[in-house]
């Protein structure tokens, strides 16, 4: 191997394992999707569209997109589905934010997420009562707004992981 092409391989290496890593982002409500396609962007750009062109970069997008799309659907739509008024719903996503928040600095990246998930439950269960003014309420609005959130969460870390091997197959398949 000859210098070039071992810097190629390095940077291909760099670019999976830094949108790999990106996908954790997404259990902290973050754009991990979003990032990961900005590196398969960045890496297009630099390389001139050598390994990974036009039609990958669409498959991204799409997928990320999606993502978005079914997270949202399966976390605050459905947590509204299941019997949670509007302001438990809002609660339950503004739990989420502010969990991650206040647990940020708590072992990264586990603290985020677990404090988003707790945030989550606490939010709608909060924001329930304050409707309801009922135990049985509110803890049922924690508890669907919780697993709505893991659900969501979920599904949008698996299209960001099918985002991953769009990219691994055009940067790791010889061309």
């Amino acid at each position: 191997m000859n210098p070039e092409q071992i810097a190629g391989l390095a940077g291909r290496a760099t670019v999976l394992v830094f949108g790999g890593a990106s996908l954790c982002l997404n259990a902290v409500g973050l754009p991990g999707n979003w990032v990961l396609l900005v590196l398969a962007v960045a890496y297009a750009w630099i390389t001139h569209f050598g390994r990974v062109g036009w039609g990958t970069l669409g498959i991204m997008a799409g997928l990320a997109l999606l993502a978005e799309l079914l997270e949202f659907v399966a976390g605050l739509a459905w947590t509204a589905k299941k019997g949670v008024t509007r302001r438990g719903t809002f609660g339950a996503f503004i739990g989420g934010v502010v969990g991650a928040l206040l647990a940020s600095s708590f072992a990264p990246p586990l603290g985020p997420m677990l404090g988003a998930f707790a945030g989550t439950f606490a939010g709608a269960a909060l924001l329930e009562y304050s409707v309801e003014r009922k135990h049985a309420a509110a803890l049922h609005a924690g508890r669907t707004a919780f697993i709505g959130r893991i659900v969501a969460t979920s599904i949008k870390t698996l299209c960001g992981f099918w985002m991953w091997s769009v990219l691994a197959w055009r940067l790791i398949v010889p061309q």
